[in-house]
């Protein structure tokens, strides 16, 4: 069965409708973290056993979190220790370690992805919440934050993606962002300029936040907004000869100008 569908994806891809994968989602009884163990490594799994044989290299989307969920001063390397913090990063290193074996048994080349948080048309959860933050032109209290962070483009990832299946180098795990790390500050700023909305925001001292986000039970939320996760994608820009193909202001005007689309307003970019 799974080998069918792989020869279905291979041979006419636009054949292939939604309704040929499952959607554990959708089923009464799957608590989140189920969820994302069937899909993260389940699905991964079976759709690797049933391609090995059938394609030469298998191309996984992972992510920054099997490393964890703060870079410290410095930045990930795919060197670094795996110590996933979450059961996103969890699920994801699992599907890994899975498709290592598969890969050592068929011989099937394996390429591991490790973007970090993607933005882009379609964005959803945590920056989607910052779009609407920002658009709202509430004060936001991240003035006094001094963080950076990494980020990608879908643009960039797509195209990161595309080099990982065609580039004869490509083997094992990359870490891949934009040029340009960025603080929450800045991002906000840069995201009000992409909405010709005002960037209000305000100095509150990040201990009070943290402190804020853990009686309010979003700790991790707040860590997010104000931590460091930083990633190197040298290894890319010297294997892949990979560079980044939207600046991030580029990448955040193609976001706000979908997202005053989605939400009907009349004065979005064009």
């Amino acid at each position: 069965m799974e080998q069918d569908y792989i020869r279905k994806i291979v041979d006419h891809p636009a054949q292939v409708q939604a309704s040929d994968c499952s959607a554990p989602a959708s089923r009464p009884g799957f608590s989140g973290e189920l969820i994302l163990l069937s899909v993260n490594v389940d699905g991964t799994v079976r759709l690797a056993e049933a391609a090995a044989g059938l394609v030469r290299r298998f191309v996984f989307l992972s992510s920054v979190k099997v490393h964890g969920g703060d870079s410290g001063s410095g930045a990930y390397e795919e060197t670094d220790a795996l110590r996933p913090e979450d059961s996103y990063g969890r699920s994801k290193l699992e599907a890994e370690r899975a498709l290592t074996g598969i890969a050592a048994r068929s011989g099937m080349e394996l390429v591991l992805i490790r973007p970090p948080l993607v933005y882009g048309p379609g964005v959803k959860a945590n920056f989607l919440r910052l779009l609407g933050w920002v658009h709202s032109g509430l004060p936001l209290p991240f003035a006094s934050v001094r963080n950076r962070r990494s980020l990608i483009y879908l643009g960039n990832l797509v195209d990161a993606i595309a080099r990982c299946a065609e580039h004869p180098a490509a083997r094992g795990p990359f870490l891949v962002s934009d040029e340009e790390t960025v603080s929450t500050p800045d991002l906000v700023s840069r995201t009000a300029r992409a909405l010709g909305r005002p960037a209000r925001l305000v100095p509150i001292p990040p201990a009070l936040l943290r402190a804020a986000g853990t009686m309010a039970g979003r700790r991790g939320e707040i860590r997010r907004l104000i931590g460091n996760l930083v990633v190197d994608p040298s290894r890319a820009r010297r294997m892949l000869d990979w560079r980044p193909s939207y600046t991030l202001d580029e990448g955040l005007a193609e976001t706000a100008r979908w997202f005053k689309s989605a939400r009907g307003d009349p004065k979005r970019t064009r």
